[in-house]
């Protein structure tokens, strides 16, 4: 029991220690996510950090299949704010998953949370967003 507990007690990470592409890729699902939430096009924005127009579009669409699916409101961050949520840390992971082609892995991260046709849904559009932003980083 003291070694949950002990988990729980470490801090979340700082997104200024986290690897540049993790940490673009944060700030732009942050954006993303309050763009929808207030309606405001941030297509331009999104281009310029993540390297083109179809990985803008894809992590919006990302953010939407999320915010749908998801069983209580997708946590993330302020734009400005330095702590990562752990629902940042579970989208982290789930693009590694995903640009890995680990179907398992993530299947197994989402199972309890998420129904199939959701699953599916949300690794095809993280399938879709890391294809786009490959595709766009030199």
């Amino acid at each position: 029991m003291g070694e949950i507990l002990e988990k729980l007690l470490v801090p979340l990470p700082d997104i200024r220690t986290m690897p540049a592409v993790e940490a673009r890729l944060i700030i732009a699902f942050r954006l993303a996510v309050v763009a929808i939430k207030n309606d405001y096009d941030c297509a331009e924005q999104l281009s310029d950090r993540l390297g083109g127009k179809l990985a803008a579009t894809r992590i919006l669409i990302l953010a939407e299949t999320l915010g749908f699916a998801w069983p209580e409101p997708f946590q993330i961050g302020r734009p400005c704010c330095s702590q990562v949520t752990p629902d940042e840390i579970w989208l982290v992971a789930a693009i590694r998953m995903a640009a890995g082609g680990n179907r398992p892995a993530f299947d197994s991260l989402t199972c309890e949370m998420i129904g199939d046709d959701e699953r599916e849904r949300i690794f095809n559009d993280l399938r879709n967003f890391v294809a786009a932003y490959s595709g766009s980083r030199s």
